[in-house]
Order: structure tokens, then C-alpha cells, then sequence
């Protein structure tokens, strides 16, 4: 064949298509797939930690502690508002972290805390119903007099 021809003949056939990818439109596995499909029961070990950087070594993995799936309350205003309750409660060290059980006192985030439920209630006026303004009544000085209460204690110790 002349390479004039062999031109000719590649001009006319233009270029090949081959979908390549591992799945099917559908989600199956498309047969013939080069890659070996990756072990689901098999973690990587993390990366050790660079050098300044804490180690994550000790450290519960994410979700411990945590209620399954379903029984995660709904996510409204009033699970919002008694979730950062019982942060404020557990940053004062009133209850046991959920993960660690142990009780700590940091009066900077449980100020932070109630701070942030103060600023909910005034953004949020008059777009709650009686229920949510009444939980945002009740559990507000609750909180406030157990911080003063708390960071007085803390001063005096």
C-alpha cells in the first residue's frame, strides 16, 4: 500500500470511541473492567502527622458516641436550640462530654454559646412559633445564671 493510500484510508475512518469507564449507566459493574473493584471492609491507616501538627492517635472515630441513625431527632429549631443547651451545659461542666465522659469547664465557648442562642432569638423574632419562643424563654436565663454562676465559682477557686 502507498502511503498516499494509507492517508486516504485513515481520513475515512476517522477516530474510535471506547468508553472506558468502570460502570454502566444503570450502576453495574461493566464487564471486562481492567481495575480491581476496591475492598469495602479495608481502611487505609492515616497519614502520620506532619511535623507541628497534633496526632489524631487516641482520638474517637467520627460518629462515636453518637446515637444510630435512627434515633437522630428531627432537625427543627427546637432540636437546634436544646443541642446548643446542652453544649453550653457540657462546656460549664455540668454534664460529661458524650464522647469522652469526662466533664470539663471552658467559660470562653459556653459564653460563646449562649451568646449565639441570644443572637437566634433576636434574628428569629417574630418568625417563631409559641412553642420555639417559649423553649428560647425558658432555657435562655437558665443558661445565663448557671455561666455566672459557674464563672463565679471558677474566679473564686
Amino acid at each position: 500500500m502507498a502511503p498516499q493510500d494509507r492517508e486516504e484510508e485513515q481520513q475515512e475512518q476517522g477516530f474510535t470511541v471506547s468508553d472506558k469507564r468502570l460502570f454502566t449507566k444503570e450502576g453495574a459493574r461493566r464487564e471486562g473492567s481492567s481495575r480491581p473493584e476496591p475492598s469495602r471492609t479495608e481502611t487505609p491507616p492515616p497519614p502520620p502527622p506532619r511535623r507541628g501538627q497534633p496526632s489524631m492517635q487516641g482520638t474517637p472515630p467520627p460518629g462515636a458516641g453518637m446515637p444510630p441513625e435512627d434515633d437522630v431527632p428531627p432537625a427543627d429549631f427546637s432540636t437546634y436550640v436544646i443541642m446548643l443547651a446542652n453544649t453550653v451545659m457540657m462546656l460549664l461542666g455540668q454534664v460529661p462530654d458524650p464522647v469522652t465522659q469526662q466533664r470539663r469547664l471552658d467559660l470562653t465557648q459556653a459564653k460563646h454559646t449562649v451568646d449565639i442562642l441570644m443572637m437566634l432569638k433576636e434574628k428569629t423574632q417574630g418568625n417563631l412559633s409559641a412553642e420555639e419562643m417559649k423553649l428560647l424563654d425558658d432555657v435562655l436565663p437558665q443558661l445565663q445564671m448557671a455561666y455566672v454562676s459557674i464563672s463565679r465559682q471558677a474566679r473564686a477557686g
